[in-house]
This record gives structure tokens, C-alpha cells and sequence, in this order.
């Protein structure tokens, strides 16, 4: 089983700091790693559509509408990290127009939602994952890396390092994004793209 504490301690070895027994230690390693943990990981979830992190959600229409330009705004999911798609209706296919903004709500405060023309919303996004356990072992040697890059310069003091381990960072991170993308199931071209304009007969002319 995948933890919090495995992928901090792996991060560590890498830059030769000592292990930790929790994350939640007093040592001031652990201190590092609490400090910065959420914040990466969020990041990184954030840097690319990740297959583990995407969901589906039918929006929930919020009371107050947009002063202008569009009808209606929908409250974004409390775990929402990055949209892939928005769509009118549960069937998923269509364009909709629609804009991520704070909507001013009855008691003069503001929420995060989606503000479009059409009354029911439908929504794939990134959701913020915490659980190791359900991240690809590639997205977590990623989130090591970044942590270990952090701790060069936090716990080595070792601005050297720093660069080598980015440097291994951005490869891992080009690696687990191919892998990444090439578990989904190609989505079709339209008609009358330059895609399927250049095909013919089953073969690339």
C-alpha cells in the first residue's frame, strides 16, 4: 500500500536526509514535507488530464445568476482541481460556450462556478486526489521527484542537486503524461476535419 509517508521518504533518500517514521514526525524533515506535500501534489494535478483523476458530474445550479452576457452558473464540485470538458446535456457531445468565474451570491459572497446559456451543465474534470493508493505508480515517482527537488535546496542546501533532480523531473513527467494518454481511447475526429480530409479508403494518402 501506497502512503504519504513511502513517497516522502522516497524523496528523501534522494536527497540522503534520513527517514521518517509519519509525516506528521517533529523532525524537521517532516516539517518540510507537510509544508509542501498538498501544494505539489496539487499542482502536479493540475499539469495534465490525468486518467486516476478525471470524473464526471452533473453541476449544480446555483440561485444567482450572472449580471450579464450569460443565463445561468453552476457551483463547481468542492474537490475540482481543472476542467476537461463542459457539456449541455448527459449525452457529452456538443460545444458549450460557458466561462470559470466568481459569482456574487445573495449574502455578498463569492463562489467558484460556471457561468453559460444552457440551465443544466454536465462536467468532466480533475478532481483533487489524495489517496497514493489511487494515483499511477508513474504520477507518484513524478510527485517524488518534485518533492525531492524541493528538499535539495530545503533540507541539502544543494543548489546543484536541485537543477538534476528538475532536470529528472521534467523527463518522468514527459513519460507518465505518454503513458498517460496512451490508456484513453482515441475520440473520433469530426467529419470534415483536416484529420479525416487527409484519410481515404483506410489509409493515409
Amino acid at each position: 500500500m501506497a502512503s504519504e509517508t513511502e513517497i516522502v521518504n522516497s524523496a528523501l533518500r534522494k536527497v540522503g536526509d534520513r527517514r521518517i517514521t509519519s509525516i506528521d514526525d517533529t523532525v524537521s524533515s517532516a516539517g518540510v514535507a507537510r509544508d509542501v506535500l498538498a501544494s505539489e501534489r496539487d499542482d502536479l494535478l493540475q499539469r495534465h488530464p490525468w486518467n486516476f483523476a478525471t470524473t464526471r458530474a452533473q453541476l449544480a445550479l446555483l440561485s444567482a445568476a450572472p449580471v450579464f452576457e450569460f443565463d445561468y452558473a453552476f457551483a463547481l464540485p468542492s474537490d475540482y482541481m481543472r476542467t476537461v470538458s463542459v457539456h449541455a446535456g448527459d449525452y457529452g457531445g456538443g460545444d458549450l460556450q460557458y466561462k470559470i468565474e466568481g459569482v456574487k451570491q445573495a449574502d455578498d459572497t463569492y463562489v467558484n462556478a460556471i457561468v453559460c446559456g444552457s440551465n443544466t451543465a454536465y462536467l468532466r474534470y480533475i478532481r483533487r486526489v489524495t489517496d497514493p493508493n489511487i494515483m499511477t505508480p508513474t504520477f507518484r515517482q513524478v510527485l517524488t521527484l518534485r518533492l525531492a527537488a524541493v528538499f535539495a535546496t530545503g533540507i541539502a542546501k544543494s543548489n546543484t542537486l536541485h537543477q538534476l533532480l528538475k532536470e529528472e523531473m521534467r523527463d518522468a513527467m514527459r513519460q507518465a503524461a505518454s503513458i498517460d494518454g496512451i490508456e484513453d481511447y482515441p475520440e473520433r475526429m469530426p467529419d470534415g476535419s483536416w484529420a479525416t480530409s487527409r484519410h481515404a479508403y483506410g489509409r493515409w494518402v
